[in-house]
């Protein structure tokens, strides 16, 4: 797989995670001997701190309260990671996992593991992280006109919260029956993404096929918007859940709403009376105009240099708007026209925050004139974090800030005409940042991202725990 960091070294390589790797060299062997195996129907798990045994759902517990990491399986003795999640491998724990515990020593004085035996050699050659903690990447073939779907698919591989989810198997494919299901579509790119055995791109064509067999708008191999493509996945995502709401005012339980929808709230005062009315819809993204900004630098109004920026698209979008007589009807003035001020705030944010830079165009940003159509110069300014809390229902609220810090986490691009173009993505993996150009990855420089022209960013919630409700 391809790698953007540093190649590992081949003494971590020795180690099962680097959990284990911080252990003293005779951890090991102090825990083990005199470990037998209990014939149970259920596996337990020994702590090989404490000696205690524990049943699946009751190993986290223990962690969580003593800090010991490492079990011992009980039917094939492999070593369990509790900081890990998985199993681990090492080689010290292997030439006792196959012995009894009366003759694990002679068996280790028969054959020893010295550091330059054969072995010892190809396990610390061959052996790598685990799938969860691995810093290769892997770009995605083009299927003709498919890289609409490839930016939007690496940005989903890339997230932190969905691997959790997908890697973590929580969607069954296996036990799904629906026809041609999204979910399971995006699950075994997740699986494909990370297979350790594949060092080459790879081809999304389970999740084409899924998307085209379940919107007749999507198929066949014209160019499609990325932002739309988004939407149509995160909806079926939704739906291909068990516990999903078709109705999201009742407040839908399942991973995908909580992950990636908001709320939003439309107010409009009635300049007469004062009355104010509410509405509340779901989001799963914010389509900001940078027009408003555009049009502000054309006027002088900051001068030649001035340029666009997603603090101002967000200000321009939150900000009171003016409705003339005709727009709205009052009910307060008893059903009549009046003039009316609208406001746009957010309700709820979500964990995973898109943002559309657009103009009337949905593929690109664009200023039109009676005449001609031309393309909006120049990139818009973006941050690395954002603070939210002033775009909410609550700016001013005395609440913790770091609630609403969000973090980059991708950036869409297109280049091209209004009606073809081709679109590539920057994602963060890890520490680094990679260009992803179809097949083509890239290491690339935080400054290249912020440089970008952006079509879509996409924003993390910095701090799940505390995220606001």
């Amino acid at each position: 797989m391809a790698s953007v960091a540093s190649v590992l070294l081949l003494s971590e390589a020795e180690f099962g995670c680097e959990h284990l790797a911080t252990q003293p060299a005779d951890f090991l062997s102090k825990q083990n001997v005199g470990f037998r195996i209990s014939n149970v129907l259920k596996p337990k798990y020994a702590c090989l701190s404490c000696s205690e045994s524990f049943l699946h759902r009751d190993r986290k517990a223990h962690t969580d309260k003593t800090g010991h990491n490492f079990f011992m399986e009980s039917r094939s003795r492999l070593l369990f990671c509790q900081g890990c999640e998985d199993f681990v491998y090492d080689h010290s724990l292997e030439r006792l996992r196959s012995s009894t515990s009366e003759n694990a020593l002679n068996v280790a004085k028969k054959r020893r593991f010295s550091e330059s035996s054969t072995d010892d050699i190809y396990i610390k050659s061959n052996a790598n992280r685990r799938i969860c903690a691995k810093q290769g990447v892997r770009g995605l073939f083009n299927l003709g006109q498919t890289c609409y779907l490839n930016v939007i698919l690496q940005t989903l591989l890339h997230d932190p919260i969905l691997n959790t989810y997908f890697l973590g198997n929580g969607h069954q494919q296996h036990d799904c029956t629906a026809q041609d299901c999204i979910g399971c579509a995006v699950a075994e790119a997740f699986a494909d993404f990370n297979s350790t055995d594949k060092v080459e791109g790879f081809a999304a064509l389970s999740l084409l096929l899924a998307s085209w067999r379940s919107s007749s708008a999507l198929a066949g191999y014209q160019q499609q918007d990325a932002h739309e493509y988004y939407q149509f996945l995160v909806d079926k995502l939704h739906a291909s859940t068990d516990e999903h709401e078709e109705n999201h005012d009742k407040g839908c339980p399942c991973f995908f709403h909580k992950t990636f929808y908001g709320k939003l709230r439309s107010s409009v005062t009635c300049d007469k009376c004062g009355n104010v009315t509410r509405t509340e819809d779901p989001m799963v993204d914010l389509s900001l105009d940078v027009q408003v900004q555009a049009k502000k630098r054309a006027m002088g109004g900051g001068g030649t240099s001035f340029t666009p920026t997603l603090g101002g698209c967000l200000e321009s979008f939150t900000s009171p708007e003016k409705l003339m007589a005709g727009v709205y009807n009052c009910s307060g003035c008893g059903g009549t026209p009046q003039k009316a001020t609208k406001q746009l705030r957010i309700k709820k944010l979500p964990a995973i925050l898109c943002m559309q830079l657009k103009t009337d165009n949905a593929i690109q940003r664009y200023e039109h004139t009676f005449s001609v159509s031309e393309k909006l110069e120049g990139r818009i300014d973006f941050p690395m974090s954002i603070n939210m809390l002033p775009y909410t229902t609550n700016p001013h609220s005395r609440v913790d800030k770091s609630r609403y810090i969000y973090d980059l986490s991708s950036a869409v691009v297109h280049k091209g005409k209004l009606d073809a173009g081709h679109y590539y993505v920057y994602c963060r993996q890890g520490d680094q940042w990679v260009l992803f150009n179809d097949d083509q990855v890239t290491a690339v420089t935080e400054a290249d991202v912020l440089n970008a022209d952006a079509y879509l960013l996409f924003y993390n919630l910095r701090s799940l725990a505390g995220a606001p409700r």
